[in-house]
């Protein structure tokens, strides 16, 4: 599949990912937490409440254990975009966004907590403010593709995402922004 897509505004993007480069990808981007990836993820936990505060003692760190990335092979339409353009951000109308390199969509995803909060969602890119763009793969493929949500960053859940489209090439030209897709 080629990448056909053309983007009404390309502000920042690079040459596309090499084949190497992409197989690597496709083989560690959802491998178990490594033994750093647990420490630095278990390092920035900190207790929000004061020492005084009565829920101090209710709170309870993050349980690692329960992190896993999905299993599920991703979108076709998603790695020819990467062969087109590694990373980037682009705009279409009022939709803007701000493609992970594949180095970022995996730290992005733990930076996020999204295995925490959306278990069975990768998130591929955000809009410039604070939205992620998500695939649920909470089911199966359909045509090849899956759903894809929109979700703020500071709101991260199934129960007050939205999906935005069916599919990848869908999303990519849209023209409405994430935000009017959330509060519209």
């Amino acid at each position: 599949m080629n990448w056909t897509i053309r983007f009404e505004s390309n502000y920042q993007s690079s040459e596309g990912v090499s084949e190497e480069e992409l197989l690597r990808f496709l083989h560690t981007w959802n491998i178990a937490l490594t033994a750093q990836e647990n420490k630095e993820i278990k390092d920035r936990q900190r207790n929000p409440f004061p020492l005084t505060d009565p829920l101090y003692p209710k709170y309870i760190p993050i349980d690692l254990a329960t992190w896993s990335f999905p299993q599920k092979k991703l979108p076709e339409s998603y790695l020819a975009f990467l062969r087109y353009a590694h990373g980037g951000e682009f705009g279409n109308g009022e939709r803007y966004f701000q493609f992970f390199s594949t180095a970022d969509l995996r730290e992005m995803n733990l930076a996020y907590e999204i295995p925490e909060y959306m278990p069975d969602a990768v998130s591929f890119a955000m809009d410039g403010s604070g939205n992620h763009y998500l695939w649920d793969m909470r089911g199966d493929r359909k045509n090849g593709e899956y759903p894809i949500l929109v979700a703020h960053s500071g709101n991260l859940g199934y129960e007050d995402c939205k999906k935005i489209a069916d599919t990848f090439m869908e999303l990519c030209t849209g023209t409405t922004s994430v935000d009017e897709e959330l509060n519209g």
